[in-house]
């Protein structure tokens, strides 16, 4: 009997994940300072997105299977930018390298 209870707990699981979604800093419109918001993804949206074009930076949830540079350059029309996509909880922040931080302190 525990033996079945367990395995349609495990198939229920599978099938309909665990209910945890993931979290990410979302500027779907491009900021120039850092990105405070921030937004549950949908269950499709597996993947945290960090796009940046110029000093513009745009940052949303995405599916991991859309985060290529041709969906990317379709979806924003941007002449040139860079990108990363990660699959952890507020992974894509606008944070400042530890070097500008150094510049920024001593002036």
């Amino acid at each position: 009997m525990r033996g079945s209870v367990a395995f349609c707990l495990a198939v229920s699981f599978a099938t309909f994940g665990f209910g945890v979604s993931l979290q990410c800093y979302s500027c779907p419109d491009g900021s120039s300072t850092s990105c405070e918001a921030t937004q549950e993804c949908n269950q499709e949206e597996d993947s945290c997105l960090k796009l940046k074009s110029g000093e513009q930076t745009y940052s949303s949830c995405i599916q991991h299977t859309d985060c290529d540079f041709m969906t990317l350059a379709v979806r924003y029309s941007l002449p040139q930018f860079t990108f990363n996509c990660c699959q952890s909880k507020l992974c894509n922040s606008h944070g400042k390298s530890f070097l500008k931080k150094v510049k920024e302190f001593f002036g």
